[in-house]
């Protein structure tokens, strides 16, 4: 379950469904990413979403790649993932 956010356009993102907070390109994979990772009780579920560990001395924290059609990456969702729950939830886009 999700329970904090890092990045305001994700929270607002998640709490309002306004697509027009990012780029019409990829708005809809990152909703889903959210989704999933709302609905993720444990690190496999993660890793099933192609999740993978970024942080070696902080070993809860995962990332989740945004792409474009499911080829081209765009940027990761990273979190904090403990005990079955999702915090600081952030959206790091590449420039």
């Amino acid at each position: 379950m999700i329970q904090s956010f890092k990045s305001p356009v994700l929270e607002k993102l998640w709490t309002t469904g306004d697509v027009t907070l990012l780029p019409s390109i990829y708005v809809y994979e990152v909703i889903d990413i959210l989704d999933l990772l709302d609905a993720s009780e444990k690190i496999a579920d993660l890793e099933l979403l192609g999740g993978f560990k970024i942080e070696e001395y902080e070993r809860d924290r995962w990332a989740v790649t945004v792409t474009v059609n499911n080829v081209e990456p765009v940027g990761s969702i990273t979190c904090l993932f403990a005990a079955g729950n999702a915090n600081d939830v952030e959206l790091n886009e590449f420039d």
